[in-house]
């Protein structure tokens, strides 16, 4: 039974923050995530996920590229100095000084299917 649980909430004990301005895509991510067993940290503005990267415990981190016109590039500069794994999430391109910044950091585009997310957290939260 134990097993069964583990393979349905493969995030278990995991703290995700999710800093995504569009309110719909973010309750969605959220909900998922939530139901793959992570606990989430929610952030809808810069000075929010900039708070969070810094204060919370995290074991990783989905970012929007851009919450409304400002980028999350101080966000994965805090997260890659505290070791917090993250991965981008946008409909939009990874600005070049971004990629210059961060030029391993996983990128997935809007639409992604869900279970994609989850999977990419997994693997980068289990090293």
């Amino acid at each position: 039974m134990e097993q069964a649980s583990e393979l349905d909430r493969p995030l278990r004990g995991k703290r995700i923050l999710v800093a995504d301005d569009e309110f719909l895509i973010a309750v969605l991510l959220e909900e998922t995530l939530i139901g793959a067993g992570a606990e989430i940290v929610s952030a809808a503005t810069l000075a929010v996920a900039l708070r969070s990267a810094k204060a919370e415990l995290l074991s990783a981190a989905v970012l929007d590229v851009r919450l409304i016109q400002e980028t999350t590039e101080a966000v994965a500069d805090i997260l890659t100095a505290r070791g917090v794994p993250f991965l981008f999430y946008s409909g939009q391109a990874l600005p070049e000084r971004i990629r210059e910044r961060h030029p391993g950091a996983k990128v997935l585009m809007k639409p992604t299917r869900l279970h994609e997310i989850i999977q990419a957290l997994v693997e980068l939260t289990s090293h």
